[in-house]
């Protein structure tokens, strides 16, 4: 029997994005890198398959190439949801725009609803067969299935040793440069191989300049995942600031209780949305300090 859970923006059991991804990847050996990649629905779709077996994942387009697979993807898995019994709302227009916020709520209530639901430990099952093979998401460069192993050499025969050297010749003596012979009151210009080597850069170069993009690419790539892992940080230290600040609030006006709508305004806040909060919370400062001196009497 399915458990059904629920799931606040405040609570302890909750994943940063860099754990639910690794989550996410350790489970179906997948390849996600950030939480916006499972608007596609096929991960969720594998996941019930993983928890329920009742799902039939040829229906299921694993790497989406347009928006109707997408959709195609929310559908399958909201039926088989409404089968087995499962009432959580799936919002599939915003899911699907893939914005960071609307997919890690999602991904957060999962998470627990898959640790409720969970008998068994999933050591035995097979994540790429079970998908037949195809890598989630597809790997750049790829056509979105597993590359089919090429055959195996046969080991080469070992190289004949090398013959012992010859004994070493003392160099002729070097001849006095003579100039070339003048024909037609022309001389030939001299030989050179300088411009054929510099046409030609040598193997250990090109292999150099390639271990410097690798680095180049890895640097940019942690640069950036710093940057998110930052503005993370800031955005949930403000929403504890403003949610403190209200407790503050309400202990210095004697309440005993905090205000539903003003709480949950400041947890469900967007970035974009600071301002607007900042204004209610002012509001109900003044307010506040307006019952204070109504109490108070009069001299």
């Amino acid at each position: 029997m399915v458990v059904n859970v629920f799931i606040s923006a405040v609570t302890t059991d909750t994943l940063s994005r860099k754990e639910a991804v690794a989550w996410v990847n350790n489970l179906l050996k997948s390849h996600f890198t950030k939480v916006e990649e499972m608007a596609s629905g096929a991960a969720y779709c594998q996941l019930t398959h993983l928890l329920f077996n009742a799902i039939n994942l040829k229906k299921v387009k694993f790497n989406p190439r347009s928006e109707p697979d997408v959709l195609n993807n929310w559908k399958v898995l909201t039926t088989t949801w409404k089968d087995l019994g499962i009432d959580k709302p799936v919002d599939v227009e915003k899911m699907k725009k893939a914005k960071f916020q609307d997919n890690m709520e999602f991904l957060q209530w999962f998470y627990k609803f898959y640790n409720a639901n969970l008998t068994t430990e999933p050591e035995e099952y097979d994540a790429v067969g079970a998908r037949f093979g195809e890598d989630l998401p597809a790997l750049k460069g790829s056509t979105g299935s597993r590359p089919v192993a090429a055959p195996a050499r046969p080991v080469a025969a070992a190289p004949p040793k090398p013959r012992p050297a010859a004994p070493a010749v003392a160099a002729p003596a070097v001849k006095a440069s003579v100039p070339p012979t003048v024909r037609n009151g022309t001389r030939p210009a001299p030989a050179t191989s300088a411009g054929t080597r510099r046409a030609d850069p040598s193997a250990s170069e090109e292999l150099l300049k390639q271990e410097i993009e690798k680095h180049k690419a890895a640097s940019d790539e942690w640069e950036t995942t710093a940057k998110e892992m930052e503005t993370e940080r800031e955005y949930y230290y403000s929403i504890l600031q403003r949610v403190e600040s209200l407790a503050n609030e309400a202990e210095e006006s004697g309440s005993s209780t905090v205000d539903v709508a003003a709480l949950k305004t400041i947890l469900y806040a967007g970035n974009e949305d600071t301002e607007q909060v900042d204004e209610i919370e002012n509001e109900h400062l003044v307010e506040s300090l307006q019952a204070n001196l109504d109490d108070t009497e009069t001299f």
